[in-house]
């Protein structure tokens, strides 16, 4: 019998070490093809058009042409996502509008609340978010308790979906209420922190549910929108004005071996020839 056990042991010990191996190898080949991704953007030769390409036109013809790209190579499935990085609000400049506020609320932040409140989310929920984006500073005089109860809980911005999720959830749970559910927060919100207060809006690649918000329309009149360049848009909002400051691509890859799964998400900046903002989900 103890042998029996050494033996079953030892063979559960194997396969856990070949699991482990087989995830190393998976974690290896996704970060291969990360860099060649990477590469292949950067030697793309629509880049260089790109990069000159003043009328934004150019951008328009691209991201039409590579919006989703599949291949296989060696038993790996890859699917690419190519979109504009401009499509979404700026969770993280938006909620910044509050430090600099003076008697007049900006206009942003009060499109905000009134899409909040549309979805009957409670004011409280807002007070968390600007919790959430405060300074680690004992003088700070929280508008809500979620500090005090998730005190480990990251503050300075939102850095992605899942940190929000993390608010989203207590709201939900402190006050017995899941209105939150029904706003697609993904597809609403941009949450890189790199130069936040310069983020514009591209309107012609605006998502569905920022153009909910902005121009009050719903969600099925957004998804068939066609844009126009004298739409109605909610000011208080950062629109892009000119071409360059669409330059920046929102690339999502989605690499499945077997039963593993890896998604992927980063932005490129066109005339850098650069990624940054990496979010891993393995």
């Amino acid at each position: 019998m103890a042998i029996t056990i050494s033996i079953g042991v030892g063979l559960k010990q194997v396969n856990n070490a070949k699991s482990s191996i087989k995830d190393e190898n998976f974690l290896l080949q996704t970060n291969i093809i990360v860099d060649d991704v990477l590469t292949l953007l950067e030697k793309m030769p629509e880049m260089e058009l790109l990069q000159k390409d003043e009328s934004g036109d150019a951008l328009e013809i691209f991201l039409s042409q590579s919006e989703f790209i599949p291949f296989e190579a060696s038993g790996i499935q890859v699917g690419i996502s190519i979109k504009s990085a401009r499509s979404k609000v700026s969770i993280n400049h938006l909620l910044s509008l509050q430090a600099s506020a003076t008697a007049e609320e900006p206009l942003a932040l009060q499109t905000f609340k009134s899409f909040l409140a549309q979805y009957n989310v409670g004011s409280s929920y807002f007070d968390m978010l600007l919790d959430s984006v405060s300074e680690h500073n004992i003088t700070y005089n929280a508008l809500s308790d979620i500090i005090d109860e998730k005190p480990d809980i990251y503050r300075d911005n939102i850095t992605s979906i899942q940190h929000l999720e993390e608010i989203n959830n207590y709201y939900r749970d402190s006050n017995y209420d899941n209105a939150l559910a029904s706003i697609d927060f993904e597809d609403l919100f941009y949450f890189g922190d790199q130069n936040t207060s310069n983020y514009c809006i591209d309107n012609n690649h605006m998502s569905p549910w920022t153009r909910h918000m902005l121009q009050e329309m719903s969600v099925q009149e957004a998804e068939d929108y066609y844009p126009e360049s004298n739409a109605t848009i909610i000011s208080g909002f950062n629109i892009c004005k000119d071409a360059k400051n669409k330059k920046f691509l929102e690339v999502e890859l989605e690499i499945i071996q077997d039963e593993k799964t890896a998604n992927i998400r980063f932005e490129y900046n066109i005339k850098q020839t650069k990624g940054y903002n990496f979010s891993y989900e393995i």
